[in-house]
C-alpha cells in the first residue's frame, strides 16, 4: 500500500489505528517508502540504474514454494520416462504436455480451486492443439491465429481461470506444428489428457500432504471468535481506551487480511469471484466489530445468546458451501431474526451479523437477494474488445513472419508473442525485455544440455533440474520464469528426436524476432501506449470516494457496505495502474510518477472516510446534511477536474468536527490536483 502524505492543511496526518482501512494500518517505516520503491523491493541495481529498469530486471522477493518444485520436479520427468520405457518417446511429448498444463496452472488454495483451474487450463490446451494440427499454411493460419487471439483475449474478460484458458489456447495452437505428425487425433487427445489426470493427482496429493491455510478467511473466523467472547466479557463499567484498543487490534487484523485480498486481486488476470466473495464477507465484518464495541460502551452486558450466535457463524465460515452449509446459514440467520425482536438494545448487532451471515452465504441486501454478478456484467466491455483487436492484430502479425522467416519450425515466434501479450496485468514492454533476457539465458542452458548431455534417458535429468527450478522462478519474475521454462519446453517439445545447437540457436532468433513483433505492433503502435490512462482511474477513484461519502452519513447504512468495496477496489485498480506503468520507459513512467502524491493523499483519504463512516453509526454523530453535501460536492468536483485537465473550483468546506479530518484531505487532493492534471 501507499504511504500517506501531508493533509494539506499543515497537519500531523497522523494514522488512526481504529480506521477500517488497509494503508492507515502500516507501519511507520512503510510509509515512509518512497515512490521509487513502489510495489517492489529495494535492489543492488538502485544506485546504477533508473527505476524503471530496475523494475524490468530486480526479481522480487519471495518464499522458496519447496512443495510447489517438487511436484513439478514429478510431473513431466516421469511423463518422459513412462514414454521411453514403452518405446514411444513421441507420444510420450503429448502426456508431457498435458503434466506442464497442470505443473503450470496449479497456484494453490484448495484441491477444488486447482483442479478447477488446471482442468479449464487443460481444456483451453487441448482445443489449441487439436485446432493447431488443422490450421493449414498461408493465409487461412494467420486468419486462424487472429480470431484464436479474439477468443483468448474475451475469455480473459470473464475469470482469471478462463484467461488461463485462453493463454493455453493460444500457446498450444503455436506448438502443434512443432509437434511429431502421423499421431491419430484421438491417441494426441488421450495421451495429453493422461498427462493432465496426472498433474491432477500430484496436486491432489499436495493438498493433502501439505494443505494451505486460506489466511484472509482464518482471520474472519479468528476476529469472529473473538468478538464472541467480546460478548460474553462480564458486565462492568468499560474502560473505552480497553475497548478501543481491543477493537484496534480486529480491526487490524481484517485490515491485514483485505490487503492480501487486495494484493491476490492486483496481481491476478481477469475476475476472481473467490476474492470478491471474501472481500464482501471482511467488509461485512469490519461493521460487526464496529456494532459489538459500540453495544459495549453504550450497554454493557453478557449476551451468551448472541455469542452463540456468533460463534455459529465463526464455525460454518470456512466450511465448503454446500446444500448442508447452506442450510445451516439460513436457520442461523432465522434465529438471528428472532434474536432482533427479542433485543432491541442488540439491533445494531444483529443487524450487522445478518448482513455477515449473507455474505458469507453468498446473498447480500439486494433486491434480487444474491451477490452473484449478473449476466450482463460478463458482456465483454469496450476494454475487452480493445485488447481483444490487439491481441489478434499481434498474432496474425506473428503467424505472418512466421511463415516467411526462414528458420526451421519457426513456431517460436508465435509462442513468445502469445505470453508476452497474453497476460492481462503488468508492463508488456517489460514483459517483453524480461521474456528475450531470459530467454538467452535459457537457450544457452539448453546448449550447455544438448552438447553435455547424451540423447535419451539422461536429458531427463537436466529436465527434472528446470522443472524444479521454474516455480521458484515464476515467483520472482516473468524473466526467471522464461530462465527455467525455456530449456524445460525446448527438450520437451523435441523430445522425441535429436535436438542439435543449430535448433537451440534458432529458439533464440525466434524468440528475439517474436519479442520484437510484441513490441512493435502490439505495444508502440497503439495510442494508449503514450498516453497512459492512469489519470483516467485515479479520477474513478475520486468518483467512488464521492459515491462513499454519499452514503456514508445517511440513514440507510445497508449502502456503505457496499460503497466502502467499490472506493477500495477503485483504490486497488488505481494501484495496479501506477505499478504497471511505473514498469514503461521514459516519458510514461515519468507521468505516472506525477501521480504519486495523488494516491498518496487518495489512499489516506480513503482511510479516513472509512473512520468517520463507522463513527457515524448512530444518528447523533452524525454530521449535518449540509456539511455532507459540500463534502460529496468537492470529490465530485475533483473528478471533474481530473477528467476535464482543468483546476478544481473553490467550494465551500464543510464544518463539522467529524468532517474536519477529511476536509483537509480534500484540500490537500485539490492542491496536489493542480500539479499532475496538465501531465
Amino acid at each position: 500500500m501507499i504511504g500517506r502524505v501531508g493533509d494539506g492543511r499543515g497537519g500531523s496526518g497522523r494514522a488512526r489505528s481504529g480506521g477500517c482501512a488497509v494503508s492507515g494500518l502500516r507501519s511507520s517505516a512503510e510509509r515512509r517508502n518512497s515512490l521509487r520503491t513502489f510495489g517492489r523491493d529495494p535492489s543492488l541495481l538502485d544506485p546504477i540504474a533508473p527505476d524503471w529498469v530496475v523494475r524490468i530486471l530486480a526479481p522480487k522477493r519471495a518464499p522458496v514454494p519447496w512443495v510447489d518444485m517438487v511436484r513439478c520436479m514429478l510431473t513431466v520427468p516421469p511423463l518422459l520416462g513412462a514414454g521411453l520405457l514403452l518405446g514411444q518417446p513421441g507420444l510420450a511429448v503429448f502426456t508431457g504436455m498435458g503434466g506442464m498444463v497442470g505443473a503450470f496452472g496449479d497456484n494453490g488454495g484448495t484441491f477444488r480451486a486447482r483442479f478447477r483451474r488446471v482442468l479449464l487450463g487443460g481444456g483451453g490446451g487441448l482445443v489449441g492443439l487439436l485446432a493447431g494440427r488443422y490450421i493449414e499454411l498461408g493465409v487461412a493460419a494467420v486468419l486462424a491465429f487472429a480470431v484464436l487471439g479474439v477468443v483468448s483475449a474475451l475469455l480473459s474478460s470473464l475469470s482469471s481461470n478462463l484467461s488461463f484458458a485462453g493463454l493455453q489456447l493460444l500457446v498450444y495452437a503455436a506448438v502443434a506444428a512443432a509437434l511429431p505428425r502421423g499421431v491419430g487425433v484421438h491417441v494426441i487427445a488421450a495421451a495429453y489428457l493422461a498427462g493432465l489426470a496426472w498433474s491432477a493427482a500430484l496436486s491432489f496429493l499436495q493438498t493433502r500432504l501439505d494443505p494451505q491455510e486460506n489466511q484472509p478467511r482464518a482471520v474472519e473466523i479468528s476476529v469472529l471468535s473473538q468478538l464472541a467472547r467480546e460478548l460474553r466479557r462480564p458486565a462492568e463499567a468499560p474502560d473505552a481506551t480497553a475497548v478501543h484498543d481491543r477493537r484496534a487490534a480486529l480491526t487490524r487484523e481484517l485490515s491485514q487480511a483485505v490487503d492480501e485480498i487486495v494484493t491476490a486481486r492486483s496481481t491476478s488476470a481477469g475476475r476472481r469471484d473467490d476474492l470478491r466473495r471474501l472481500s464482501s464477507a471482511l467488509t461485512a465484518t469490519f461493521s460487526l466489530v464496529t456494532a459489538v464495541f459500540d453495544l459495549q460502551l453504550r450497554a454493557p452486558a453478557v449476551r451468551p445468546g448472541l455469542a452463540d450466535l456468533v460463534d455459529r457463524l465463526a464455525a460454518l465460515v470456512g466450511q465448503r458451501r454446500d446444500g448442508e452449509v447452506r442450510g445451516e446459514l439460513d436457520t442461523l440467520e432465522g434465529d438471528v431474526d428472532h434474536a432482533a425482536a427479542d433485543d432491541v438494545e442488540a439491533q445494531p448487532v444483529l443487524t450487522a451479523l445478518t448482513q455477515v451471515v449473507r455474505t458469507v452465504e453468498g446473498r447480500a441486501a439486494s433486491p434480487s437477494g444474491s451477490d452473484r454478478p449478473s449476466w450482463a456484467s460478463y458482456v465483454p466491455a469496450r476494454k475487452a474488445w480493445v485488447f481483444a483487436t490487439r491481441l489478434a492484430v499481434t498474432m496474425a502479425v506473428a503467424e505472418t513472419v512466421r511463415l516467411l522467416v526462414p528458420l526451421e519450425k519457426p513456431y517460436w515466434i508465435v509462442l513468445t508473442a502469445a505470453l508476452v501479450l497474453k497476460p492481462d496485468f503488468g508492463s508488456i514492454f517489460a514483459r517483453g525485455v524480461q521474456r528475450t533476457l531470459g530467454t538467452l539465458v535459457g537457450v544457452v542452458l539448453g546448449v550447455g544440455v544438448v552438447a553435455v548431455v547424451p540423447h535419451g534417458a539422461w536429458l531427463l535429468l537436466p529436465m527434472a533440474v528446470f522443472a524444479f527450478a521454474f516455480p521458484y522462478g515464476k515467483s520472482l519474475n516473468y524473466g526467471l520464469l522464461s530462465t527455467f521454462l525455456t530449456p524445460l519446453v525446448l527438450l520437451l517439445i523435441d523430445f522425441g528426436t535429436r535436438v542439435d545447437a543449430r535448433v537451440v540457436v534458432d529458439r533464440l532468433l525466434d524468440t528475439v524476432i517474436g519479442a520484437g513483433v510484441v513490441l512493435v505492433v502490439g505495444y508502440l503502435c497503439w495510442p494508449s501506449t503514450w498516453h497512459p490512462r492512469l489519470g483516467e482511474h485515479i479520477a474513478a477513484g475520486v468518483e467512488a470516494l464521492a459515491g462513499y461519502a454519499r452514503v456514508a452519513f445517511g440513514p440507510d447504512r445497508s449502502l456503505v457496505g457496499p460503497a466502502r468495496r467499490r472506493a477500495y477496489a477503485a483504490m486497488s485498480d488505481v494501484r495496479s495502474e501506477l505499478q504497471s506503468t511505473l514498469a514503461e520507459p521514459p516519458p510514461v513512467s515519468r507521468q505516472a510518477a506525477a501521480w504519486w502524491p495523488m494516491i498518496a493523499q487518495l489512499e489516506k483519504t480513503t482511510d479516513d472516510l472509512s473512520e468517520a463512516a463507522a463513527r457515524a453509526r448512530h444518528p447523533a454523530a452524525r454530521p449535518p446534511g449540509d456539511d455532507a453535501a459540500q463534502l460529496v460536492a468537492g470529490f465530485d468536483d475533483l473528478a471533474g477536474a481530473l477528467r476535464e485537465h482543468r483546476a478544481p473550483h473553490d467550494l465551500p468546506q464543510p464544518a463539522s468536527a467529524l468532517l474536519d479530518d477529511l476536509a483537509g484531505d480534500l484540500r490537500g487532493l485539490q492542491g496536489i490536483a493542480k500539479g499532475p492534471i496538465g501531465v
